[in-house]
């Protein structure tokens, strides 16, 4: 008996080694057919080809099949790997029946295709009835349904060197949003939770990215079976970049997911580009972070309450983003304390250098990408050294045509308004049209803001309308056109002594045009009139008045070349008891920076007692 029993135990050695050390290639396609029933019931895969299949039974039964792909969803999902291992659990060998144990796909490339993938009604009868093609093609085991098989679960699957690739709607090329995929997930059927924990690289995050680890935990994955929400949690961390989710996610008839979501990224603009999420205005909003409730599916992303900070401006309130048209449609009410604007035009060229408009071109602009809707709401608002509170501001983004609204803000002691409307042009320059109007502004300390010169000041108000295009300031400045007009109460002019002047000229009227360039000249009342074509500024009936003098002014402005060529005639009563007014001519001209005042020379001679007939002696005939 003891003889019998070693030779069996001998043969069965043999027998085993043999089936180690010699595995076959499989022949029947049933053990396939029946790996894929199980692959499709778990996960929706459908095994559409493959090559060569090998059945082992050492160190553990499996079969290996190379180059298999599997789809679905008529292919917007598939998934190629250049081997895929299926260990079998020994109890079903025992009934001659293939149950999986454990999936190892190597070199996976998963492939998600939106233009591939069926609307939302397509979606859900393509549901109803690939679970009524199942039911009647797979037959039943005795005492089981087909949701009872899908709860069997998956068992353990390992995704190496894997890779995922995404064409998006509208798009002719394919990108790679993750590569270098290793992961494991676990799930050991009806009433277990499921794990999914790996790492990866996420290429569009820039190579000096470090790998990104993500961990999905779901209380009760089986429930997604039957198209119900299962509890999730979600973690992406690659030390930089943060993403968490906490609540429901469903997974038919698409994929569903409301809950908590909270976020961090150095660059919200590249982060969104990994997600597919253009952002039309310019900047690149760094040190973002988000945190709210969310409702999430892959045609609307809804943000019913939320708290963002970017470039350092707290924001707070909700926002959306459809995704079902022919491009993403934002829409956003934010509200903040303090915002600071100048981050997002910081790629930009300076305005001048040199005392010149600069000629740089602008940055390419991203308003074709999305449609925008944008209204925001801050106590301060800051662009530069420019300031304003109580701000409210709008930017609606549609095909392309971007109007940027300031409906009502606080400024300078007044009230400002301002409205532009922006569009690229087929010189990937922009057009350029909008309105500006402003009350009882405080002039010192808006040019002092603006120019860091303190030239005038007053009480002011004005309006402006203009239009304009150009790839750069100074082509924006040379094709300005437009109108508009100034008006200044109770202030000063910086650099002329009008009032000095006319003391002089009664005494020493030579002497009077060096005290006209020095001083200041105080008035009640400034006010002027003018045009815009192609970037000439020509200022007519402009005059400025105080208590017993009045000066009349007009002349030309070159915006573009940041010229000034004014004439001015000043009048006031003789206070010698002549009943004739005193009368005073000058011009300004030059550049911005450094205009010069010129007084009428002849006028002065004229009034000098002394150099009058040696005018009049020269001007006679010989």
């Amino acid at each position: 008996m003891k003889f019998n029993i070693k030779w069996a135990l001998a043969v069965i050695v043999v027998v085993l080694v043999g089936l180690a050390a010699e595995p076959w290639t499989v022949s029947q396609n049933a053990k396939i057919a029946a790996i894929e029933t199980q692959i499709k019931a778990g996960s929706g895969l459908r095994l559409v080809s493959h090559g060569r299949s090998v059945f082992a039974v050492l160190p553990r039964p499996h079969i290996r099949i190379y180059d298999a792909r599997l789809e679905r969803s008529g292919g917007a999902l598939t998934l190629s790997t250049s081997s895929l291992r299926v260990d079998l659990a020994l109890s079903g060998l025992a009934t001659g029946q293939f149950s999986l144990a454990r999936a190892i796909l190597a070199d996976a490339v998963f492939t998600l295709d939106t233009t591939r993938a069926p609307t939302l009604s397509a979606a859900a009868n393509a549901a109803a009835n690939a679970a009524k093609s199942a039911a009647t093609s797979v037959k039943p085991q005795p005492g089981k349904d087909l949701v009872q098989d899908l709860s069997q679960g998956l068992g353990e699957v390992e995704v190496t060197n894997g890779k995922l690739i995404f064409r998006r709607t509208g798009s002719d090329k394919s990108e790679t949003v993750a590569e270098d995929i290793d992961a494991r997930l676990e799930w050991s059927g009806a009433g277990a939770p499921l794990s999914l924990v790996g790492h990866c690289l996420l290429p569009t995050m820039g190579e000096e990215s470090g790998p990104a680890r993500f961990a999905l935990w779901a209380a009760q994955p089986d429930k997604w079976t039957r198209g119900d929400a299962s509890a999730i949690t979600m973690h992406i961390d690659d030390g930089a970049y943060v993403l968490n989710l906490n609540g429901a996610l469903a997974l038919s008839p698409f994929p569903h997911f409301i809950g908590q979501i909270d976020g961090a990224a150095p660059s919200l603009r590249v982060a969104a580009q990994w997600l597919g999420l253009p952002l039309p205005l310019p900047g690149a909003y760094r040190d973002a972070t988000l945190k709210g409730e969310a409702s999430l599916d892959s045609d609307l992303l809804s943000f019913p309450t939320l708290s963002i900070s970017v470039d350092g401006n707290a924001l707070d309130g909700a926002a959306s983003i459809r995704l079902d048209g022919q491009r993403p449609q934002i829409a956003a009410t934010l509200a903040g304390a303090s915002v600071n604007l100048a981050p997002m035009i910081e790629d930009w060229p300076a305005l001048s250098a040199g005392g010149q408009w600069s000629h740089d071109s602008f940055p390419s602009s991203h308003l074709a990408s999305a449609d925008l809707d944008l209204r925001l709401s801050a106590n301060h608002v800051r662009l530069g050294d420019f300031q304003a509170e109580s701000a409210a501001l709008s930017a609606i983004l549609k095909n392309g045509r971007l109007d940027l609204s300031l409906a009502e803000a606080s400024a300078y002691s007044g009230q400002v308004r301002a409205r532009a409307v922006i569009a690229e042009n087929a010189s990937a320059g922009f057009d350029l049209r909008g309105s500006l109007s402003a009350e009882k502004i405080d002039v010192a300390a808006l040019l002092w803001d603006g120019f860091k010169r303190q030239a005038l000041t007053g009480v002011g108000r004005g309006s402006l309308t203009f239009e304009t295009s150009g790839d750069s300031f100074y082509e924006l400045a040379s094709h300005l056109d437009g109108r508009g007009d100034l008006a200044i109460d109770d202030g000063e002019i910086f650099g002329l002594d009008v009032g000095l002047a006319f003391r002089r000229m009664e005494r020493r009227p030579l002497t009077a045009g060096v005290e006209l360039r020095s001083g200041r000249t105080a008035f009640t009342t400034l006010a002027t009139k003018f045009s815009i074509v192609q970037g000439v500024v020509d200022i007519e009936e402009g005059v400025t008045r105080d208590e017993r003098m009045t000066t009349y002014f007009s002349g030309r402005a070159q915006i573009a070349d940041r010229t000034l060529d004014l004439h001015a005639a000043a009048t006031r009563p003789s206070t010698s008891g002549d009943a004739s007014p005193l009368q005073l001519g000058f011009s300004i001209s030059g550049g911005w920076d450094d205009a010069t005042v010129v007084p009428d020379a002849l006028g002065l001679i004229n009034r000098s007692d002394a150099a009058a007939p040696l005018l009049l002696k020269r001007a006679s005939p010989q």
